[in-house]
């Protein structure tokens, strides 16, 4: 049986911690791109999944997606997970991030809960998705025996991706994760910002990060639970999704003018602004 359990810390990566832990949280205005909610956007019949946000980006199903029961603590009655082990969700539309949309909402983010059910994956780099845009820009987990690393990766022009922040998890877990880019600029097509990753409320992981154009001429999906390609079901990520959304801005915005990287530890402090609506 699954121990629906909620980890209210989880441990830094070497990554995260050369830019340090934030203060505070700060929540900004963002406008959304989709929202999944079960069995609203998708009862286990039929292969459309409805989108319940004001984004009205529906998706569909792959594979052989189901609803689970299992749901994490404070969850709202009635409502459900997906079981993406054999199946996943992509989004209808393509090329819903690319860099001219981000740039002008000063970012995007990601947001979930999920559960891992352990299995470790040996094909593609022991690589699971989480939340996939074309391939590219991912929440992902990389696994291994009883441990798997939570990353949000970028790719650039040339389809190389690189790790801006990332932390372990543990199987059978509840997490919940939002994951911001705020987006500074944007230099021949490719845009620059600050990846923010919180996982269940807890400290604020930070990491330089710089989205290139290859996703974006791609023109794919957005995986919920798999890769974002319409190439069938593939990485898939291995238990139960709650309640994924996509939204354009950043919600977590760092405050520049406070920033101050510390020598206690190898760590920092972060404070963060309030960004005006």
């Amino acid at each position: 049986m699954k121990k629906n359990n909620i980890k209210t810390f989880t441990p830094i990566s070497a990554v995260a911690a050369v830019f340090g832990l934030a203060a505070s949280s700060a929540y900004a205005q963002t406008t959304p791109v989709f929202e999944y909610n079960f069995p609203a956007s998708w009862n286990g019949t039929g292969t459309v999944i409805t989108d319940v946000s004001a984004g009205g980006n529906n998706g569909h199903t792959v594979g052989t997606l189901a609803l689970d029961a299992a749901v994490p603590p404070g969850a709202l009655a009635g409502t459900q997970s997906i079981l993406t082990t054999a199946g996943a969700a992509l989004t209808t539309a393509n090329a819903l991030l690319n860099n001219t949309s981000i740039f002008t909402a000063g970012g995007f983010t990601y947001n979930l809960s999920f559960m891992w059910n352990g299995t470790d994956s040996t094909s593609f780099g022991h690589t699971q998705k989480l939340l996939d845009y074309a391939g590219t820009e991912s929440l992902q987990l990389v696994t291994t025996s009883g441990s798997a690393s939570l990353q949000m990766t970028f790719a650039n022009d040339l389809g190389a991706e690189s790790t801006a922040v990332s932390t372990t998890v543990l199987p059978n877990t509840w997490y919940h994760v939002q994951l911001s880019f705020d987006a500074t600029s944007m230099v021949g097509g490719d845009v620059t910002g600050t990846a923010i990753m919180q996982v269940n409320g807890g400290p604020l992981l930070l990491g330089n990060a710089t989205k290139g154009t290859y996703g974006d001429t791609l023109n794919r999906p957005i995986g919920v639970g798999q890769l974002g390609a319409n190439f069938g079901y593939l990485v898939g990520f291995k238990g139960d999704i709650y309640d994924p959304s996509v939204s354009l801005g950043a919600s977590l915005v760092p405050e520049p003018s406070t920033l101050a990287l510390g020598a206690v530890g190898g760590l920092g402090m972060v404070f963060l602004r309030r960004r005006k609506a």
